[in-house]
């Protein structure tokens, strides 16, 4: 017999649905506009940009893997960023 989750958490099975959006690799962090996104109470579907990385005269796309509610953002415009930073806070469905 092998041992499952379902029996070792039985009906206490955590149900997570906070979800983090990490820096794709080091540089400057830039929301973008509010005209194109609002950063907060916001509906995203993986693949949605949310933000852009700036390093070395080039953006780097900062986009969810979630489909969810963005609930916050985490770190400040212009504030500097190292690969796998949190930057966005998703409630996941």
């Amino acid at each position: 017999m092998s041992i499952t989750e379902e029996h070792v958490l039985g009906e206490n099975s955590p149900d997570i649905r906070e979800r983090v959006v990490v820096s794709p690799c080091a540089g400057i962090f830039c929301p973008l506009p509010p005209e194109v996104f609002t950063t907060e109470g916001e509906w995203v579907e993986p693949g949605v940009v949310l933000a852009e990385i700036e390093r070395a005269g080039e953006r780097v796309p900062v986009e969810s893997q979630f489909r969810g509610w963005v609930v916050g953002m985490l770190e400040l415009p212009g504030q500097a960023v190292v690969p796998g930073e949190a930057l966005f806070w998703i409630w996941s469905c």
